[in-house]
């Protein structure tokens, strides 16, 4: 999806601003008219509210209700129709979806915060820890011919977050983005015919 300036996003301090990784994100989301998108994580938003303007019927889920509410409010600011789900990723989900998306928490570290914004940013030990169990449930609600997008760090475990969706996805790598510290890859998931 382009980037829509004409959308009036806000955000809050205790959610996870759109920064370079949610604008790769925007970028590589495929999605027509009609078809069901999920955006776990969605922070403010960004993601969503594009896929709604352009006609797919939207489901939002995040962690954080400080996020959800940033999230109905810029989506009522727009005159966008999103569903807002608080969920622990897959937790609070019903349905199949054609397209998923995700950017998820990859810098290492464990949280031990309170913070909201600190659990948007901390994948586990070794960063790869909360893409690897979105991947391991993902499956279980997307359609047959359904994709995932889904952005992973160098920073953060990827290596093993792709080894660990090799038994049920295809996996393609997008885009690439070099940082300051790091490289963020923009990746593309299907369904496995050959899937366990």
């Amino acid at each position: 999806m382009k980037l829509d300036k004409t959308l009036d996003i806000d955000a809050e301090s205790e959610v996870y601003n759109p920064s370079d990784d949610s604008f790769l994100l925007l970028k590589i989301v495929d999605v027509s008219p009609g078809e069901k998108l999920l955006e776990i994580g969605t922070g403010s938003g960004l993601v969503a509210l594009h896929a709604a303007k352009l006609g797919a019927n939207v489901t939002a889920t995040d962690i954080n209700p400080v996020a959800l509410d940033c999230t109905k409010r810029n989506a009522a600011r727009n005159n966008l129709r999103v569903e807002v789900i608080r969920s622990n990723l897959f937790e609070g989900v019903s349905g199949i979806f054609d397209v998923i998306a995700f950017n998820p928490p990859y810098l290492p570290g464990e949280s031990t915060s309170t913070s909201w914004l600190e659990s948007a940013w901390s994948g586990g030990a070794g960063g790869g820890e909360v893409a690897t169990r979105f991947l391991e449930e993902a499956w279980r609600h997307l359609a047959p011919k359904g994709r995932i997008y889904m952005i992973l760090s160098s920073a953060g475990g990827m290596m093993s977050v792709l080894k660990a969706a090799k038994a049920r996805y295809q996996a393609d790598m997008i885009e690439e983005r070099h940082m300051f510290f790091e490289s963020i890859f923009a990746y593309k998931f299907r369904p496995n015919p050959q899937g366990t």
